[in-house]
């Protein structure tokens, strides 16, 4: 699938760009410091770099997943309030949070978010090695992107919750016979002030190991925006203005 693909020179052409967009419709942004990143989540990345068949199999994912969720439980529960329920989803969210690999995504419903995430990229330690990443602002319409998928059988609705029913398909420990093939959008647990303060919103990789951006997703679900000006001189009046925004509040 060709992906929509468009350009801003700063931050300013950038939001001109995405307001012009239905005023209706739920967006989410994912922001990334080089154009030649794809939409997969880590744990897909870390399998395909350590000493993992190739390809992976979905059923060595799970299996990868569960063991870290648990050994995750076993580190982590002294420092849960009492009496915290633990659930399989909130121990995904956190471990997302605290840079474990899991099968989420980062996106942010904060376009400003996205934006600092893309611009705050170590250009020479980039696996592209070219010296030449273009920060890029991925778009998603969550809604559509449920709506579109095949398991869930173009039911009317909007983004999940953990507590839906038909999240059974991708949820942790899912076994690989009903384990869904393609992404949901789902809103996480806020259980950290990091979740909280960057707007996080989750899609859940299925188990289909295609780029999210190359998937059986509707036309019109995704498009990227790459900022074509120095990064610099970008990055600069970024954090400039964002201090005069926080000051001015």
């Amino acid at each position: 699938m060709t992906i929509a693909t468009s350009e801003a020179e700063d931050v300013p052409a950038l939001i001109s760009q995405v307001i012009t967009r239905e005023p209706t419709k739920q967006m989410w942004f994912r922001g990334q410091g080089c154009n030649t990143h794809e939409l997969n989540p880590s744990i897909w990345r870390r399998m395909r770099l350590k000493a993992f068949p190739d390809p992976v199999s979905s059923a060595q994912v799970l299996d990868l997943e569960t063991r870290l969720i648990t050994r995750f439980r076993q580190r982590s529960l002294p420092y849960w309030p009492a009496g915290y329920p633990q659930t399989d989803w909130e121990h995904l969210f956190a471990m997302q949070h605290f840079g474990l690999p899991t099968r989420l995504l980062d996106w942010t419903t904060n376009l400003l978010m996205a934006v600092y995430f893309a611009l705050d990229h170590d250009v020479s330690r980039c696996p592209c090695g070219t010296d030449r990443c273009v920060p890029t602002i991925w778009l998603l319409d969550p809604v559509k992107l449920n709506r579109s998928n095949p398991r869930l059988h173009g039911l009317p609705i909007e983004v999940l919750a953990t507590s839906d029913k038909h999240v059974n398909h991708w949820e942790p420990g899912v076994e690989d016979a009903v384990f869904a093939p393609d992404p949901i959008a789902i809103y996480g647990t806020y259980n950290s002030d990091r979740i909280a303060a960057q707007h996080g919103t989750f899609t859940v990789a299925g188990k289909s190991m295609t780029p999210l951006e190359e998937g059986a997703v509707a036309a019109g679900t995704i498009e990227r925006i790459h900022l074509t000006g120095d990064v610099s001189q970008l990055w600069r009046l970024f954090v400039n203005e964002s201090v005069r925004w926080v000051l001015a509040a």
